[in-house]
């Protein structure tokens, strides 16, 4: 299958990209680097031309509610009005399991921007599939890194069940090559084991002495980003439910077992 693959530089997107490709497929790995940009819509007619399947991993680092509304509608338009023109057959995008909840989306601009951006795939013409994904055991070092003044870390209080991204990749693969989908799809994905931001970050530091380069002492967590988030809003209630733990993805063959 011919599948083009937006945001093929991110970590969801370089994962998705190597899966398929490992699968026999083509795959065009698009990203603004490559000179396609789905704000702008740059380049987006061309790089999808021909395309069977087009998956949308693009992301924006903005945590103000208008900026990433509005990048995440403005993509999502772009990509699926291009997706058409181009005769692909669907859209496949990766969103984030809880996003489009009220109680979850309200406090926290970056999830109100994909909730806009789940919206836009479901007023659009073309057949979207959408992959609502818990959150990534990579992505630890990041929020360490926003929530971190040097030794102390206060996190926002979120109750998840992580899993890790190669996973979330080797689980949408199926869903991007399927060809028995005639209209719109929601999927969730998640991780086998309930915690919190703190309790992740914290055991990832039992185990490496270290978080993205930060020997945290104390790693706490508060609920500044809402009670949805920290009441377990972003906990899909059903769908596919992984079975690598963190504490597998941690131990010395963690990151060859999550490649499997």
């Amino acid at each position: 299958m011919d599948i083009a693959v937006l945001g093929s530089t991110g970590t969801i997107g370089r994962s998705l990209s190597g899966k398929l490709e490992e699968a026999g497929h083509t795959v065009r790995r698009l990203s603004r680097s490559a000179g396609v940009d789905a704000r702008s819509g740059g380049g987006l007619d061309a790089a999808l031309e021909g395309a069977e399947v087009v998956v949308d991993a693009v992301n924006v680092q903005a945590i103000r509610g208008d900026r990433a509304v509005s990048f995440f509608t403005r993509a999502a338009q772009n990509i699926a009005r291009s997706a058409e023109r181009a005769g692909a057959r669907r859209v496949v995008c990766v969103s984030i399991a809880g996003a489009a909840r009220p109680e979850v989306r309200g406090a926290f601009g970056y999830y109100r921007g994909k909730a806009a951006q789940e919206r836009a795939y479901q007023d659009a013409r073309i057949p979207a599939t959408i992959i609502r994904s818990t959150q990534w055991f990579e992505l630890a070092e990041q929020m360490a890194a926003q929530a971190s003044i040097g030794p102390l870390a206060v996190l926002p209080t979120m109750r998840m069940a992580p899993l890790s991204a190669h996973r979330a990749a080797r689980h949408i693969v199926p869903e991007v090559v399927r060809e028995d989908v005639a209209g719109d799809r929601i999927l969730a994905i998640r991780g086998p084991e309930e915690m919190t931001t703190a309790q992740l970050v914290r055991r990832i530091l039992a185990a490496r002495g270290e978080i993205g380069g930060r020997r945290l002492r104390v790693v706490t967590e508060l609920p500044y980003l809402g009670r949805g988030l920290a009441g377990g809003g972003l906990i899909p209630r059903d769908g596919i439910v992984d079975d690598l733990t963190l504490g597998a993805w941690l131990d010395g063959g963690g990151a060859a077992a999550a490649a499997r």
